[in-house]
């Protein structure tokens, strides 16, 4: 990685559907998120060599951020809502990380998870969620330039 570029931030955003069915976006107030993926990949051996087979590209999304729960807009109860209303149908999500000058942008889809809630005594409730990617969509990665 070059020296000279320095990431920093990232927000996340999370596509929703409300009570009426319709699609809402929600901003997370974001202090981490982090994208990992891995993948269930088998190695067969042939005459000619190895040869590399992934089955499946697994990923998720780890956040922290800062509980809304009871708040207009709240990420926390659109998260909770979306798992008690189908846990099966994964939420459209983007994550964008300042690469200054550029910003990098992930798309993908990710399931739904009810984000812990609580806190302690005076302190900034936060929340700590991942949510587990839809292995049948697949990540796309974007790379914007401020003209």
């Amino acid at each position: 990685m070059s020296t000279k570029n320095v990431i920093t931030g990232a927000d996340v955003t999370l596509v929703i559907k409300d009570k009426d069915d319709v699609d809402v976006t929600y901003t997370v107030q974001t202090l981490n998120a982090t994208l990992t993926s891995t993948a269930d990949r088998e190695v067969y051996e042939t005459l000619s060599g190895p040869f590399y087979k992934t089955l499946v590209r697994e990923y998720e999304l780890a956040i922290t951020g800062l509980a809304d729960w009871g708040y207009t807009n709240s990420v926390c109860d659109a998260l909770q809502e979306a798992f008690a209303d189908d846990p099966d149908v994964s939420l459209a999500f983007t994550l964008a990380a300042v690469n200054t000058p550029d910003t990098v942008t992930v798309t993908g889809k990710v399931f739904p998870k009810v984000p812990g809630a609580g806190g302690t005594g005076a302190e900034v409730t936060q929340f700590d969620v991942t949510l587990i990617g839809d292995v049948n969509e697949t990540l796309a990665f974007t790379t914007t330039t401020p003209s």
